[in-house]
């Protein structure tokens, strides 16, 4: 298949996603209707509490079908956060699933949702929405082989800061370190045979807030690397020289790791995974570290698309400061590339689409999202002389 037509494919559920995201946004009683807490087993144990929205359940159900629909090589190949099982006010577990016609889905929403049917008119006409999205097509004429390919999706990535609702406040930097600007929705193609990002598609359902309108304003981005093909959605701006390099962590990082970098780099925190690498993305941070075990293959596989596009890209934390701390030398740019992340767990192919929240065994042992590889050597060189594991 085209990239172009994968692009306008996966750009055009992206928009579906966005609306959904939006819809469910507006209304506080709607989404007070439409959350559930993830039992203990399923939580991410970073956090407190863990909660999914049926926000979460109906972004990645839609984009398994319209992907499906498509492309019916992808069916058994899509991966997400969730589970496609929902808990209504009554106690009523109900399955999820995408119907093909508007009023279908339109009933079994209802269902979900109490009755209401304005609610489930609202969510139903999202769903099947025909977004109109362009994409030019000579930039992307390569074919990609859908067969060798599966995608994970981060349907609401920092659902905490979705459910909160609050808008955040932009610092000196232009990073937003609470607040719905770190959501995002994170779609990323993979090849199954190298284990490698090909295309990811990260929307920012709301990047900018209009204080004139009181409406929100999102952003997207998507890149493409491929064989000789590496493209993007946008101009790499260059890194900006006078001011001090930053790296961007969670609130929960280590202090070692953190005294560690800072020797040379500002460190500032942010919630949300995808925002934290999308920082890095844009510009507004030289890199992400995470040293510990709480960042999955779907907080990844979009944005690494990008990064391999702009020329950087995503290390395993572990296996790279390992590497650095046995090398003779400073690593090079052949050895980062050896240790980039795989989409395909090490125990071989993925059992079931839907993953829900796994366990420990199946999270990455942390990352180093970065754009230049000279940020990439600089950063494991500080941690190696520090012996930060």
């Amino acid at each position: 298949m085209k990239a172009s037509s994968l692009m306008q494919l996966f750009l055009e559920v992206a928009a579906k996603a966005t609306e959904i995201a939006t819809v469910i946004r507006k209304e506080k009683t709607l989404l007070d209707l439409l959350i559930e807490e993830k039992p203990d087993v399923k939580k991410n144990h970073q956090y407190f509490q863990d909660f999914k929205t049926l926000a979460d359940v109906l972004i990645q159900e839609t984009v398994h079908h319209f992907v499906s629909q498509k492309i019916p090589s992808l069916a058994d190949s899509i991966y997400g956060e969730e589970s496609n099982t929902f808990t209504n006010t009554k106690g009523d577990t109900i399955t999820i699933e995408i119907c093909h016609k508007q009023e279908e889905t339109k009933a079994l929403l209802k269902s979900i949702l109490d009755g209401n049917d304005e609610a489930a008119s609202l969510l139903s006409e999202a769903i099947h929405s025909s977004p109109e999205i362009q994409v030019a097509s000579e930039r992307l004429d390569v074919d990609i082989d859908t067969t060798d390919c599966g995608v994970w999706i981060d349907p609401i990535d920092a659902t905490g800061q979705y459910i909160k609702g609050e808008i955040g406040v932009e610092d000196d930097n232009g990073i937003t370190e609470d607040g719905l600007q770190c959501v995002a929705i994170l779609i990323g193609m993979f090849q199954k045979s190298s284990g490698r990002p090909v295309l990811g598609v990260v929307v920012q359902p709301f990047a900018q807030w209009n204080h004139k309108t009181n409406s929100w304003t999102s952003n997207t981005v998507w890149g493409i690397c491929h064989k000789e093909l590496q493209e993007t959605s946008f101009q790499a701006s260059a890194i900006n020289t006078d001011k001090q390099p930053m790296i961007v962590m969670s609130k929960s990082e280590s202090e070692h790791v953190q005294s560690a970098l800072s020797s040379k780099y500002k460190v500032v925190s942010a919630s949300g995974a995808g925002y934290k690498i999308l920082t890095t993305v844009l510009g507004l941070t030289n890199a992400y570290v995470l040293s510990h075990e709480s960042i999955y293959r779907w907080d990844c596989c979009a944005l690494h698309a990008v990064l391999l596009a702009l020329g950087g890209g995503i290390l395993s934390y572990r296996h790279a400061v390992q590497a650095a701390s046995q090398a003779p030398g400073p690593l090079s740019r052949a050895d980062l590339e050896s240790l980039q992340l795989s989409y395909v767990k090490a125990a071989g192919a993925i059992a079931s689409r839907r993953c829900s929240l796994p366990n420990s065994a199946e999270s990455l042992p942390g990352i180093i999202a970065y754009k230049s590889a000279d940020d990439a050597i600089s950063i494991l060189n500080l941690l190696k002389v520090k012996d930060v594991k």
